[in-house]
C-alpha cells in the first residue's frame, strides 16, 4: 500500500513539473487593463506588458515552444491585441504605441513568424498564417493614423512585408501556396493596395513576387497573380493614380511606373513568359495592355497629358512598343498571330495611330512628329512590312496589305 501511495505521489509531482514547462509573464501598469493567457502544451512562452489604461490582451497558445510577446506602448490607451498560436515554434511579436489600435494574430503550423508594430491611433492589423515557415511583417502609423492591414498566408515559406506611414492607408495581402513574396510600401494618405497571389478552384500559386510602392495620396493598386513564378512591380508617385495587374500563367513579368496625377494602367496577361512594361509620367494618361499566349512583349511609355494607348496581342512571340511624348496622342495596336512586330512613336500633340496585324511575321513601324497626324496600318496574311514617317502637321496615311 505504501508503494502505491508513493507511486501516485511521484506521478502527481511529475505532472506538476510537466505543466510548469510553459511560462507566462504579465505586467500591467495603469487602470482598467485586462489580460487572459491560456497555454496548453510544452515550453510555450508568453510575455504581456500593458502600460496605459483600458488595454486588452488575449493570448492562447496550444502546442510546443510557441513564443508570444505583447507590448502595448507607453501611456497608450484602449488598445486591443489577440494572439492565437497552434503548432510548434511559432513566434508572435505585437507592439502598439498609441491609442485605439487593434491587432489580431492567428498562426497555425510550424515556425511561423509574425511581427506587428503599430504607432499612432486607430490602426488595425489582422494576420492569419497557416502552414510552415511563413513570415509576416506589419509596420503601421510611424507618422500618422487610421491605417488598415490584412495579411492571409496559407501554405509554406510565404513572406509578406507591409509598411504604412501617413494617414488612412489600406493594404490587403492574400497568398495561397508556397514561397510567395509580397512587399507593400505606402507613404502618404488614402492609398489602397490589394495583392492576391493565389488560384481559384483549390489550386495554389507558388514562387510569385509582388512589389507595390505608393508615394502620395489616393493611389490605387490591384495585383492578381495566379500560377507560378510570376513577377509584378508597381510604383506610384503622385495622386489618384490607378493600376490593375492580372497575370494568369507562369513566368510572366509586369512593371508599372506611374508618376503624376490621375494616370491609369490596366495590364492583363494570360499564358507563359509574357512581359509588360508601362511607364506614365504626367496627367491623366491611360494605358491598356492585354496579352494572351506565350512570350509576348509590350512596352508603353507615356510622357505628357491625356495620352491614350491600347495594346492587344493574341498569339506567341509578338512584340509591341508605344512611345507617346506630348499631349492628347492616341495609339491602338492589335496583333493576332505569331512573331508580329509593331513600333509606334508619337512626338507632339493630337496624333492618332491605328495598327492591326493578323497572321505571322508582320512588321510595322510608325513615326509621327508634329501635330494632328493620322496613320492607319492594316496587314493581313504573312510577312508584310510597313514603314510610315509623318513629320509635320495634319498628315494622313493609310496602309493596307494582304495575301
Amino acid at each position: 500500500m505504501k508503494k502505491i501511495i508513493l507511486s501516485v505521489a511521484a506521478l502527481f509531482v511529475g505532472a506538476i513539473a510537466f505543466a510548469q514547462f510553459n511560462t507566462s509573464d504579465v505586467n500591467q501598469v495603469g487602470s482598467g487593463n485586462t489580460s487572459a493567457v491560456s497555454q496548453t502544451g510544452l515550453s510555450n512562452d508568453s510575455d504581456v506588458d500593458q502600460l496605459g489604461n483600458n488595454n486588452d490582451s488575449d493570448v492562447t497558445q496550444n502546442g510546443t515552444t510557441n513564443d508570444s510577446q505583447v507590448l502595448q506602448g507607453f501611456a497608450s490607451n484602449n488598445n486591443e491585441s489577440s494572439v492565437s498560436q497552434s503548432g510548434t515554434s511559432n513566434d508572435s511579436f505585437v507592439w502598439q504605441d498609441g491609442d485605439n489600435n487593434d491587432s489580431d494574430v492567428d498562426q497555425t503550423g510550424t515556425n511561423n513568424d509574425s511581427f506587428v508594430d503599430q504607432w499612432g491611433d486607430n490602426n488595425e492589423s489582422d494576420v492569419d498564417q497557416e502552414g510552415n515557415n511563413n513570415i509576416s511583417i506589419v509596420r503601421q502609423g510611424w507618422n500618422g493614423d487610421n491605417h488598415n492591414s490584412v495579411v492571409l498566408q496559407l501554405g509554406n515559406s510565404n513572406t509578406s512585408d507591409v509598411f504604412q506611414t501617413g494617414d488612412s492607408n489600406d493594404s490587403y495581402v492574400e497568398q495561397i501556396g508556397d514561397s510567395n513574396v509580397s512587399d507593400v510600401d505606402q507613404i502618404g494618405i488614402n492609398n489602397e493596395s490589394t495583392v492576391l497571389q493565389s488560384s481559384f478552384f483549390g489550386a495554389t500559386s507558388n514562387n510569385n513576387d509582388s512589389d507595390v510602392f505608393q508615394t502620395g495620396n489616393a493611389n490605387l493598386s490591384f495585383v492578381t497573380q495566379m500560377g507560378d513564378d510570376n513577377d509584378s512591380d508597381v510604383n506610384q508617385n503622385g495622386q489618384f493614380n490607378g493600376s490593375v495587374v492580372t497575370q494568369n500563367g507562369n513566368d510572366n513579368e509586369s512593371d508599372v511606373d506611374q508618376d503624376g496625377t490621375a494616370n491609369s494602367s490596366l495590364v492583363s496577361q494570360t499564358g507563359d513568359l509574357n512581359t509588360s512594361d508601362v511607364t506614365q509620367n504626367g496627367f491623366n494618361n491611360s494605358s491598356g495592355v492585354a496579352q494572351i499566349g506565350n512570350d509576348n512583349e509590350s512596352f508603353v511609355n507615356q510622357q505628357g497629358v491625356l495620352n491614350n494607348s491600347s495594346v492587344l496581342q493574341s498569339g506567341n512571340d509578338n512584340y509591341s512598343e508605344v512611345d507617346q511624348l506630348g499631349n492628347f496622342n492616341f495609339s491602338d495596336v492589335k496583333q493576332f498571330g505569331d512573331d508580329n512586330f509593331s513600333d509606334v512613336n508619337q512626338t507632339g500633340n493630337n496624333n492618332t495611330s491605328g495598327v492591326i496585324q493578323t497572321g505571322f511575321l508582320h512588321s510595322s513601324i510608325v513615326n509621327q512628329q508634329g501635330n494632328l497626324n493620322t496613320s492607319t496600318v492594316n496587314q493581313n496574311g504573312n510577312n508584310h512590312t510597313s514603314l510610315v514617317n509623318q513629320i509635320g502637321n495634319s498628315n494622313t496615311s493609310t496602309v493596307t496589305q494582304s495575301n
